[in-house]
């Protein structure tokens, strides 16, 4: 079987597969550099395009500072330089989900105190229970903290959130209330992706 390429373009988005052919010339076109991430049929693992001997594409040699350069910020541990953008997105993706439960909460929150009846399925079990609706806004504030975590890379935010939203789940699971409940499945799985992508990133900065 003929190997095959798959690159991730500038915009972030996979092409191919291809052959070594196209490659090469898309190379010659420029859409291919020494840092394109390409995945090749016979790995398992992302690389940049100049490690693979077969495209002629050694890195240019460093050239002499002119000048003494300001330091950069330090970029967070989390995400390395050379990311992977796929698993990038889906960490992204994932820490969304905790902004949706933590606006959505607030929303069923209001719409209680308003008497406007229903509620946003995806929102916390648990605010529906409390009577206080300044403890339950806190509880929102809480999850929206959470995806602000987990998109800077905190593993700890996941998990944390997780937890915290399968017990909310038990909540309509009690009641017998199997939509909201299979709403709060879902998003977990979601989220759960998101953890395992967040934990790859971190597997490659070591």
């Amino acid at each position: 079987m003929e190997t095959t390429y798959t690159m991730i373009g500038v915009d972030g988005l996979q092409y191919g597969p291809i052959t070594l052919d196209q490659l090469k010339a898309w190379i010659v076109e420029g859409r291919v550099t020494a840092d394109t991430k390409i995945l090749r049929s016979d790995t398992n693992s992302w690389l940049r395009a100049a490690q693979y001997v077969e495209l002629d594409l050694a890195p240019a040699p460093p050239t002499a500072p002119t000048a003494v350069a300001p330091m950069r910020a330090a970029q967070p541990a989390s995400q390395p330089l050379s990311a992977d953008p796929v698993l990038l997105r889906r960490v992204r993706s994932a820490a969304t989900w905790f902004f949706f439960i933590g606006a959505l909460s607030a929303v069923n929150t209001l719409m209680a105190v308003t008497h406007q009846g229903g509620f946003f399925l995806v929102g916390l079990g648990v605010n529906l229970l409390i009577a206080n609706q300044a403890l339950s806004l806190l509880l929102s504030g809480i999850f929206a903290l959470f995806g602000v975590f987990a998109r800077l890379g905190h593993t700890w935010s996941f998990i944390v959130g997780m937890v915290l939203y399968a017990l909310d789940a038990v909540v309509f699971y009690n009641v017998h209330m199997w939509l909201p409940f299979a709403f709060h499945i879902y998003a977990l799985f979601r989220i759960g992706l998101g953890l395992k992508a967040n934990m790859d990133l971190k597997a490659q900065s070591r």
